[in-house]
């Protein structure tokens, strides 16, 4: 039984947070409400500025961006990303008669097309992989620190 004067824990989130950057308020609305039964979160930017802004103060772990949005592409969203967010990574939502344009969207760093119409299992199976394959990444990335800093520690200490 917990002491009454220990400090409440903090609530986890056990949900995927994913930013939606697209000009498209309608579609943006029917992937959330089709994703929150599934322990997703959406959030919806129309701006590189407000997707940067929400990949901060949400902790999202995923970004998906229509090819075209108001102001930008794909490839200023993937820009930002290696700035400002370089664990994070793309999903390209698009159309088979975009499938020309999209010969470089690997090469360039993005890590997969959300196809539309919308196949709701497979958008959700692909944000779950990349979700974890960034979550497997930051923990290493942290642990990877984490030894270096021992070993500077120790070798101070000779």
């Amino acid at each position: 039984m917990a002491n009454q004067s220990d400090p409440p824990k903090p609530l986890v989130d056990s949900h995927i947070h994913c930013v939606v950057l697209s000009s498209f308020r309608s579609e943006f609305t029917f992937l959330q409400n089709v994703f929150r039964l599934t322990g997703l979160r959406m959030h919806h930017a129309e701006s590189l500025d407000q997707a940067d802004f929400l990949l901060t103060v949400t902790d999202s772990t995923v970004l998906l961006s229509d090819l075209v949005f108001e102001g930008g592409s794909w490839q200023a969203a993937l820009g930002m990303l290696s700035d400002n967010h370089p664990l994070v990574p793309l999903l390209v939502i698009a159309e088979a008669v975009d499938w020309p344009y999209l010969k470089d969207l690997f090469e360039r760093g993005a890590c997969g097309v959300v196809w539309k119409p919308f196949d709701f299992d497979a958008t959700r199976k692909l944000i779950h992989t990349v979700h974890e394959a960034s979550r497997e990444r930051r923990l290493w990335l942290q642990e990877t620190q984490l030894m270096r800093a021992l070993g500077h520690l120790a070798s101070s200490r000779r």
